[in-house]
């Protein structure tokens, strides 16, 4: 909790009157000051993509929504924002975990896909069969890291990559193939592009589903009561909610409600189930085997109530 926080709870304690006053509880009268101060919000970052928003939906149009800050952003400047300590709790890319000191994971939710993910795409113009470069989308941080594994330790290829802000034409006028992923995979077709879907190339790969992105917390969020609890129910929240999810995307992304409905409920899970935690490990071991981060360390989940 913010040292203003802590400044008011002290003085609400020591001062008796200001209860008799407004007959409120401490409790009360700091969940007002709560409402009213943005410095005790919890500050949560969300990815701006659509596969995020039944995990932040709650947050943002839920019946208590006054009780969190929460911005959007691309996955590596929510990375970035989770490390700078200017939010709390973010749904970073899950190989930012073995790269952001000291940070604990929500338990039960992720961002993955148990097969074919629709959204992390390496696409190449139809026909072109070299591949001597990849343009690697800047906005990416794990599927940067899942694709140079797929191509140097599954296909035995070695590419230059070259990292590009997100634009298909741009990038394949400059390599032969282009990392997309996000809102902008879901208009690539394949009557357009050879495509290669990076959560199906895993599963054939490993087995296993891919965890794209999990809830990272940083210490300032552990003192939350039941902090699990509210992101699993906001998951869930969320989750119940797909068909109005894919209705508002709908109009931003110019893509059929029907398809975005499709793409939420049939390629994407929200779970982190024992399969996911298995997959993200040898994900992890896989990376750091590759030189693609520094550090290998255990999974630390935030404990759920009563544990």
């Amino acid at each position: 909790m913010s040292e203003l926080a802590d400044e008011k709870i002290s003085t609400i304690s020591s001062r008796p009157q200001i209860l008799r006053c407004y007959s409120f509880s401490p409790a009360v009268l700091i969940s007002v000051f709560a409402e009213q101060d943005e410095d005790l919000r919890l500050r949560i970052s969300l990815v701006q993509y659509l596969n995020a928003a039944p995990l932040g939906w709650y947050f943002m149009h839920g019946p208590l929504r006054h009780r969190y800050r929460v911005v959007s952003a691309t996955p590596a400047e929510c990375a970035a924002q989770l490390e700078r300590g200017e939010v709390d709790v973010c749904t970073i890319p899950s190989i930012e975990y073995q790269r952001i000191p000291d940070l604990h994971i929500i338990p039960k939710i992720s961002i993955s896909a148990a097969n074919e993910v629709r959204s992390v795409l390496m696409v190449r113009p139809r026909g072109r069969s070299t591949l001597r470069s990849v343009a690697l989308d800047t906005s990416s941080r794990t599927s940067v890291v899942l694709l140079k594994l797929l191509l140097q330790n599954r296909m035995g290829l070695h590419p230059e990559f070259v990292p590009h802000r997100q634009d298909v034409a741009g990038m394949l006028k400059e390599c032969d193939a282009a990392l997309i992923i996000g809102d902008a995979a879901l208009r690539c077709s394949a009557e357009d592009y050879d495509i290669t879907d990076l959560g199906a190339a895993w599963r054939d790969w490993q087995s296993r589903p891919f965890v794209f992105a999990v809830w990272g917390c940083r210490a300032s969020a552990l003192a939350v009561d039941d902090l699990s609890g509210i992101f699993q129910e906001a998951r869930d929240w969320g989750m119940n909610r797909l068909e109005e999810i894919a209705a508002n995307y709908s109009q931003a992304l110019s893509l059929p409600a029907a398809f975005l409905e499709k793409y939420l409920r049939c390629n994407l899970d929200h779970s982190l189930g024992p399969e996911h935690i298995d997959g993200l490990q040898r994900f992890y071991r896989l990376a750091f085997e590759a030189g693609l981060t520094d550090r290998l360390d255990p999974l630390r989940f935030i404990p759920q109530e009563g544990e």
